[in-house]
């Protein structure tokens, strides 16, 4: 499929004269505007019924989640909505295990209202917790572009994004070559590749573990649906601007829940590898509390703090309906200037 005419991108994209009610006119699954060769599920209104479900929490996972070495660091506060919480135990090593202790006690009544609040908002047809920003599905309109599309679209936010994309990406090759911890670079290249599959790839969906990061990634793409994702400057700063007023704004609270959600779930997998790495080579784990919990901030904090803007930019262009050419180029952009990042800092470190 070729590149859009330079002209179109001075243009905004098209927009519907008419709002169109929620409801599943598109098939879940099939494809996006013709040719385009996207899924519906990108952004139409037939995500909003596929991920407006209410599935019951399982008891017996968050049993699973709970056990050591994920349950000291809150994997099953995660699992149960309950990230602040889990933030809080995943730095405290479970509260020092007596809070971890406690919480097997603690799970049954937090699954059983969580499924009660679950199922309420689907009798009176509002959204499920994790997207609480969405409008409700009774009397919804949906236009099939977001209303801020007009403002955002044309050749100055292209350029914009594309620096800010270079700039985040060389800043985080540099960070990873000097601390010696190439987590984070892993984590953003893993959003990468999920939000290009999960516009294209239907699989994805099907894919255990996997389809939980294409639905996260359906997440993201709705609340930046209804939400201005502001300009390229705003974006750059976005990760602790919106840690700020996090505190005062529904909103915020919302897309900073997202990205930390991310970015706990691979400090998560990556904690847990290390310490099963080093368990399994014998000689004890080497347990140093400033050294371990300064890994797993420093992990959280870069996940969160260079996946928000590049997350930002690549569903922005996504929900503009750029040709598929200029999102990979997009994409590409991160991907070399985490590469020169690396190179840059490398002889620096020899």
């Amino acid at each position: 499929m070729g590149m859009r005419p330079a002209s179109e991108l001075d243009r905004p994209p098209r927009t519907a004269e008419t709002a169109r009610p929620l409801g599943p006119s598109v098939p879940p699954g099939s494809s996006g505007p013709p040719g385009s060769g996207r899924r519906a599920a990108d952004f139409s209104r037939a995500v909003l019924e596929e991920l407006y479900k209410y599935p019951k929490k399982k008891r017996w996972i968050a049993r699973l989640l709970w056990l050591p070495p994920f349950g000291l660091f809150g994997a099953h506060r995660f699992y149960l909505d309950r990230t602040g919480t889990g933030l809080a135990q995943m730095f405290s090593m479970g509260g020092a295990g007596a809070w971890w202790v406690v919480d097997f006690f603690l799970i049954p009544g937090m699954l059983d209202g969580l499924n009660e609040d679950q199922a309420e908002r689907q009798r009176q047809g509002l959204p499920p917790r994790s997207l609480s920003f969405m409008p409700p599905l009774t009397g919804a309109l949906l236009p099939p572009f977001p209303p801020w599309a007009a403002k955002r679209s044309g050749r100055a936010r292209l350029i914009g994004d594309t620096l800010i994309l270079a700039l985040f990406g060389m800043a985080l090759g540099a960070r990873a070559v000097s601390s010696g911890n190439p987590e984070p670079v892993i984590a953003v290249l893993a959003l990468v590749a999920i939000t290009l599959l999960g516009a294209r790839w239907d699989a994805l969906a099907h894919i255990p573990i996997l389809s939980g990061f294409d639905r996260w990634n359906h997440r993201l793409r709705l609340f930046y649906y209804t939400t201005d994702p502001g300009g390229p400057l705003k974006l750059a700063f976005r990760p602790l601007f919106g840690l700020i007023i996090a505190p005062f704004r529904k909103r915020a609270r919302a897309e900073s829940r997202l990205y930390l959600q991310l970015g706990a779930w691979f400090t998560i997998i990556f904690t847990g590898v290390d310490v099963l790495q080093s368990l399994s080579f014998g000689g004890g784990f080497g347990f140093s509390p400033v050294s371990f919990f300064g890994d797993m901030f420093g992990t959280l904090a870069s996940v969160y703090l260079f996946a928000a803007p590049i997350g930002a930019i690549l569903t922005t262009h996504l929900l503009l309906e750029r040709t598929d050419r200029l999102i990979w180029a997009l994409s590409a952009v991160s991907i070399v200037a985490i590469l020169l990042g690396f190179v840059g800092v490398s002889p620096l470190t020899a």
